[in-house]
């Protein structure tokens, strides 16, 4: 490690103020670099390889920075990121892989695809897309919803869970099980129900003031 110039921690401490710096393999650092780094504890693995400060709080606005480095120009212009994608952004899952990027069911889909990304196609309200400095992601709603259908087991329930209990405005369990019941027949769509009826009990019994 001594021949290595690593990322200085600013003196000021962890308070953060908006600029952050995210080191892919080669980018000054390579992957021996990054690793070595990352068991030091200078650096944490973010997302697939690009790495932060270990001390960076893992905010939205870092997780655009990331995700801004890791998905392709192409992809960011026509893709969305969802599922366990914007689960991870909105700090309700643990790193997904591979990051899954949805694209209109309309698109062309013949742009390679880095490893590390999977595409999917579907279609989109306006209200299902959210923008955050250029970085388009399904909202919290619309993110629950595909987690009902597309994310079944563990992985999926616990995501589903974190994201219900957020106080977040218009993703309430009654919301996503009102999308489910008024959805046009879908596969999976009874099954999702089912998960997201069990998840809102579960959120109602532990909810300040339940029982």
């Amino acid at each position: 490690m001594s021949s290595l110039v690593t990322p200085a921690r600013p003196a000021a401490g962890p308070r953060y103020d908006g600029g952050f710096s995210v080191f892919l393999p080669g980018h000054p650092f390579s992957r021996a670099e990054l690793h070595a780094m990352t068991v030091d504890g200078v650096l944490r693995r973010e997302l697939l390889e690009a790495h932060v400060h270990a001390w960076q709080p893992a905010t939205e606005a870092l997780r655009v920075a990331v995700l801004s480095r890791v998905i392709p120009g192409h992809l960011q212009r026509r893709g969305v990121i969802g599922r366990m994608g914007a689960a991870w952004f909105y700090r309700c899952a643990p790193e997904p892989f591979p990051v899954p990027v949805l694209v209109d069911k309309g698109a062309r889909t013949t742009a390679s695809v880095p490893l590390g990304i999977v595409l999917h196609q579907t279609s989109f309200a306006p209200r299902d897309l959210v923008v955050h400095q250029g970085i388009t992601l399904t909202t919290p709603r619309r993110t629950a919803l595909d987690l009902a259908l597309h994310v079944p087991g563990p992985a999926g329930d616990a995501a589903l869970l974190a994201l219900l209990s957020a106080t977040r405005p218009g993703c309430r369990p009654q919301d996503v099980v009102r999308d489910l019941e008024t959805m046009p027949k879908t596969p999976g769509r009874r099954a999702a129900l089912g998960r997201v009826r069990k998840i809102a009990r579960a959120v109602s019994t532990t909810a300040p003031g339940a029982g």
